[in-house]
Parts: structure tokens; C-alpha cells; sequence
């Protein structure tokens, strides 16, 4: 965990994202939490992380991106 992030804040978010447990719940919160660009940028960034972890290289995700 990084310490730089850790707050009183940070945890109270990350205890409420614990308690969702449908889609339409986790759709609901986000869209009251995040912007439309700031979801579409994690879920981006998210795909992006999931190539990585498939060894993927930069040059391919860029493309697929």
C-alpha cells in the first residue's frame, strides 16, 4: 500500500467501494463520485493495466487503446 495515499479520506472510499456489491450499485456510485472522462479514463487505464499484466508490450497497448 502506498502510505502517500493513505488517509482518513482514502479509507473511507475504500471501505464504501467494499460495501457495493451489484453493478448497478458500483455504476451508481461512480457516477456520483467521477466525472464521465475521469470513469472512462480508469476504465482505460484499468484495460490497459490487464494488458500489461498479460505481457503485452506499450506499442500494442497503445494500439488496442
Amino acid at each position: 500500500m502506498n502510505p502517500k495515499i493513505q488517509d482518513e479520506h482514502t479509507d473511507q472510499l475504500m471501505k464504501a467501494i467494499l460495501t457495493l456489491k451489484t453493478a448497478e450499485e458500483c455504476y451508481n456510485f461512480f457516477e456520483d463520485l467521477c466525472t464521465v472522462s475521469e470513469l472512462i479514463g480508469m476504465s482505460r487505464r484499468l484495460y490497459a493495466a490487464r494488458l500489461l499484466k498479460n505481457n503485452e508490450n506499450y506499442t500494442e497497448i497503445c494500439q488496442k487503446s
